[in-house]
């Protein structure tokens, strides 16, 4: 009886998620704003509805101050460095600091910082928006989680019990900092030489992250040969949305639909595939070379992880 109800608490939690994102794209539309449409926000908000109990839902202050405040460097990076590897792991960096220093576990931060380097917004708009569209989030889950649902709402049973631990621990072991900046560096420069930009998309650095700094329990990383399938046809299914019905509620919807229905055919918690399936949402043009280069960069991030395993941190 416990697994069914937390089952329909789950599919709730994502229905609510689905509508709130709907609702700021349409705010998005109204306003005329499209920084509000920031992608990491499917992730978080995809996070913290499961799970209303856990660390990042418990400390509301630091999911809203943490990605602001990355956002707010990232902008200030991309106004003074070209995009190239340099400006990346400058972003990168600098979020991995202000999660140290805010002694925070909210890693979307990292991409918030990234993506103003990758588009070359300089608008200070966009840590603003973000500002407001997360202390909505924040008023959401404040609500939702006073819900009978809400209340009862739990992932600390069965196989979600570790990938709820390690998504509010940090990194563990020596090798994981500097194995995370060689493959920036590695894919980077191949996203800067071959004019490919998002073969590194932000959240995949959340990704290398989650996998190397959590190398033997990280959810997505035991299926490091599965997770580029997902996210390939995440940004796939925000390519194919907003080219056939344009930035619209709606489209918003059935991308996160269909990225949910993935994952849970597979059976993993990934927050980060919702914010790749988003992006195409704030892109100029829509093309399928998006999704090639989700793919591309997955698989080298597979790659890089499967040696990562065998060679730096093999399980005894």
């Amino acid at each position: 009886m416990r697994l069914e109800a937390n089952s329909r608490s789950q599919a709730l939690a994502e229905s609510i998620s689905v509508l709130f994102m709907a609702a700021i794209v349409a705010a998005a539309n109204g306003l005329h704003l499209v920084f509000i449409l920031f992608p990491e926000l499917g992730a978080l908000s995809s996070d913290v509805l499961l799970r209303p109990h856990g660390k990042w839902a418990k400390e509301p202050l630091k999911l809203v101050a943490t990605p602001v405040i990355t956002a707010t460097i990232g902008v200030l990076i991309s106004t003074r460095l070209a995009y190239g590897v340099l400006a990346i792991l400058t972003a990168m960096g600098a979020g991995i600091a202000v999660l140290f220093l805010l002694k925070s576990a909210v890693a979307p931060a990292i991409s918030a910082g990234v993506l103003p380097v990758v588009l070359r917004i300089s608008s200070w708009l966009y840590p603003l928006c973000i500002l407001g569209t997360l202390t909505a989030l924040a008023g959401v889950l404040l609500i939702w989680r006073a819900t009978h649902s809400g209340k009862s709402l739990s992932l600390n049973i069965g196989a979600d019990r570790k990938a709820v631990d390690v998504l509010e621990s940090r990194p563990t072991g020596k090798w994981w900092l500097p194995s995370l900046v060689l493959f920036v560096t590695v894919v980077g420069t191949l996203a800067e030489v071959t004019g490919w930009k998002f073969i590194l998309v932000p959240p995949l650095i959340v990704m290398a992250y989650e996998m190397l700094g959590h190398p033997n329990t990280c959810p997505w990383a035991k299926q490091p040969y599965t997770f580029p399938l997902i996210c390939f046809g995440a940004a796939l299914a925000g390519v194919a949305a907003v080219s056939s019905l344009g930035v619209t509620p709606i489209a918003a919807g059935l991308v996160l639909v269909a990225t949910y229905a993935m994952l849970r055919l597979l059976r993993l918690r990934m927050p980060p595939a919702l914010a790749i399936g988003l992006i195409p949402f704030i892109l100029p043009t829509h093309t399928v070379v998006y999704a090639y280069s989700v793919g591309i960069g997955t698989v080298c991030l597979t790659a890089w992880f499967v040696f990562f395993r065998r060679f730096i941190v093999p399980i005894g």
